[in-house]
């Protein structure tokens, strides 16, 4: 799939996490829904990238993010928060760091672990106050997604009642 193209966009920090490929992509496949995954292997990216990925997240009608404890996801919550106070759809999985966990072959000290679950924490309260729901599951959020995108195909947007206007021609 191009980056530049999709109707959700799989979002989140990407390190060496498996839930694109094993869990999302088989069932918007299934669902005949397009998406963009701009995972790469790890070290991959590079800021010049950045670009590229926000015109896919633009062009995206919803956004999927996952929050798990297969990363830290520092840039993931502050772009989550981002996106919750500009009201795009969203779908939401956040789960939080276990005691004694490993990220990248490193152990996350209790207090690190505590501050990356008040970001997940603040994220939640957040989307409970957006009337965004949080899901446990990636299973569970791209079934979210996937209703997203059937609620928004019925909607008549600005942009395609103008294309329809265009398209009106009257004979003088």
């Amino acid at each position: 799939m191009s980056v530049l193209s999709g109707q959700v966009f799989l979002g989140g920090a990407s390190g060496v996490s498996t839930w694109r490929r094993s869990v999302a992509i088989p069932a918007l496949e299934a669902a005949g829904i397009s998406y963009c995954n701009p995972q790469l292997p790890p070290g991959a990216w590079t800021p010049a990238m950045e670009a590229a990925e926000m015109l896919a997240k633009d062009a995206a009608e919803v956004l999927v993010f996952v929050l798990n404890g297969e990363t830290r996801g520092v840039a993931t919550v502050a772009e989550v928060a981002y996106y919750l106070a500009a009201g795009r759809p969203l779908a939401l999985a956040i789960a939080d760091i276990p005691p004694g966990a490993v990220i990248e072959g490193h152990a996350v000290s209790p207090s690190e672990a505590a501050d990356l679950n008040r970001g997940r924490l603040f994220l939640r309260t957040m989307a409970r106050h957006h009337g965004v729901p949080v899901h446990d599951t990636v299973a569970a959020a791209i079934r979210h997604a996937i209703a997203l995108v059937h609620s928004r195909a019925a909607t008549l947007t600005l942009a395609t009642l103008q294309q329809i206007l265009d398209e009106i021609r009257f004979d003088a």
